[in-house]
Order: structure tokens, then sequence, then C-alpha cells
């Protein structure tokens, strides 16, 4: 009778080596992981793909100007973040962002800047991004400003910051969230957006695309590699946040930002939309961005209700 009880106990000890020589404890965790996130990730796109869809439907129904709201909304925050969209992407899928960003605590005022055509050349869109900048902070008391760009919306950043753009304003940190600092394949997709785009410049008094920012973002392309070979303003620092697997950025490593002075911050999940939601990627914004006072806050006031940034 105790042999016949003990063999199914030596059966799961010999299933667990096999099993632990097969598929390490660690590497089985990661995998699991990694396929949650996945689902995430096809919830986040989902989400994304309905904000951009309430967003557009909203302007048409109601031509709701966020930019006059939000200005007036302003209180006299010393610090200012604007964050920039990416390509065909909507000012509404950064709200989250913008409330986890937006705090008295922090003393600062979010604004999101994402009415631009999103496949025009990147130089074109950073100079905009300049006089949108002057407009901004002429209205209000900013002292400093922070940059937080995702994926396109962090290059259009960096062609503005390294291309000397902008130079005199109060720009203390730029934050990147799954940005192709060194390209990716799937802007390829853009290729078909060129006969589209020489079709409609047929059409007299629709608005001209200088070029296609897809082909500028694709490994390799002289406008990458005149970025990457630019140095970073000294007075700026600068921080990015990659993925271990990301659909839009082929391959990903090429979302990690090619600068010694810079850091990058790696997660372990798959996704491109993920930071956009992402409670990890929020809790690194927030200690990027606002440093030591980040960590001063969660430490004494945990629990107190006044900012959650755990």
């Amino acid at each position: 009778m105790d042999l016949f009880k003990k063999a199914p106990d030596r059966l799961i000890r010999k299933f667990r080596k096999i099993n632990a020589r097969l598929l390490p404890p660690d590497r089985y965790l990661n995998s699991i992981m990694m396929g949650l996130s996945a689902i995430e990730e096809v919830y986040f796109i989902s989400k994304n793909v309905v904000d951009t869809s309430v967003s557009v439907s909203g302007r048409l129904l109601y031509e709701n100007n966020y930019h006059d709201r939000r200005l007036d909304e302003y209180q006299g925050q010393r610090r200012l973040i604007v964050l920039v969209t990416g390509y065909m992407q909507s000012p509404l899928s950064f709200y989250r962002l913008e409330r986890q960003l937006s705090s008295e605590v922090f003393d600062s005022f979010t604004y999101i800047w994402g009415d631009f055509p999103y496949s025009q050349d990147l130089t074109l869109t950073s100079s905009q991004l300049e006089s949108v900048l002057r407009e901004v902070v002429s209205t209000t008391d900013a002292e400093e400003i922070y940059l937080v760009g995702h994926s396109q919306g962090g290059i259009i950043i960096r062609a503005m910051v390294q291309h000397g753009m902008g130079a005199d304003l109060p720009i203390k940190k730029c934050l990147f969230l799954s940005s192709p600092h060194q390209g990716t394949w799937a802007a390829l997709a853009a290729i078909p957006h060129r006969g589209l785009l020489r079709l409609v410049g047929l059409v007299p008094y629709i608005r001209k695309v200088i070029g296609e920012s897809g082909l500028q973002l694709l490994p390799g392309s002289d406008f990458l590699h005149e970025l990457n070979s630019r140095p970073l303003p000294e007075q700026i620092k600068f921080y990015s946040i990659f993925y271990a697997l990301d659909p839009m950025i082929w391959p990903p490593t090429s979302a990690i930002f090619p600068y010694p002075e810079a850091q990058n911050h790696f997660i372990q999940k798959f996704g491109h939309a993920q930071p956009l939601y992402c409670s990890r990627a929020h809790n690194i914004a927030v200690n990027c961005l606002f440093g030591d006072l980040a960590n001063v806050i969660k430490s004494d006031q945990a629990g107190s209700g006044v900012i959650d940034v755990s």
C-alpha cells in the first residue's frame, strides 16, 4: 500500500525536475506575464481606436476647442507638461496620462497637442510644435517645460530640440514613450499613402502635405541618420520607456534612445499603446519628470489620499 501511495509523489517530483529543465520557473512566469500583457495590448489598442473615434465625432458634432478650453483651466502652475500624440492618434488617448501628471502636489499643468497632419514631414511638424509651445507659454506663467511624446510624437519632440528650435524656452526634460528612435519596419505601411497624397495633391484648395513621416521613420532613413548624429542639448534631461515586444516597432530594440547620457527604462511587457494606460509606465513617467519630489510624496503621503503614484 505504501508503494502505491508513494508512486504518485515520485511521478510528480520527476515531472517537476524535467519541467524545471525544459522551462525554468522564472521563464515560465515571464511567459505567462507576456501572454497576459499581449491581451492587455489588444484591449488598449481597441480603447485607443474608440478614443480616436469619440474624439473625431466629438469635434464634428460639438466643435470642442480643446486649446482654448484647456488654457482657460490654467491656474498658475509652475511646471508645464506638453504631451505630443503619435501617428493617427487622438489627444483623447492621452487623457489618462494627462490626469496622472497634472497635479497640485507637483505644481504641474498638462496640455495635449495633437492638432497636426500626422503624415507630414516631421521637421515641419516640429516647427509647428515650437509655435504652439510659444503660444501656450505666452499665456501661462510656467517656469519649466516638460515634453512627453508617444511613438512618432517623441520623434517630433526630438526633431525640435535637436535642431535648436525653442532653445530659448525653459525646456527641462523630455520623455519618450515607445518611440522608434532608430526606426521601425512597421513604417512600410506608410508607402501606400504616397499615392494617396499625390492624388489629393491634384485637387485644388486641399491642404498640401510636404512629406511623408512614415518613410522618415524607416530604419536607415536620411532623416533618422541625421537626427541621431546630432548632439543632445546639455540643458535638457532625456528619458525613454520601451517594451520587450512592440508590435509597431520592429525590432523592439529600436525604441532604445541611442545616447549614453539618456536614461532608458525597460518594461517586460508586450505593447505599443501600453504606456498610455499602463500604471507601470505612469509610475516611471512621474519619477522621471518629478524626480526626488515624487519619491518624497510616495514615502511621506502614502495612504493620505493626496496623490497616488503607486
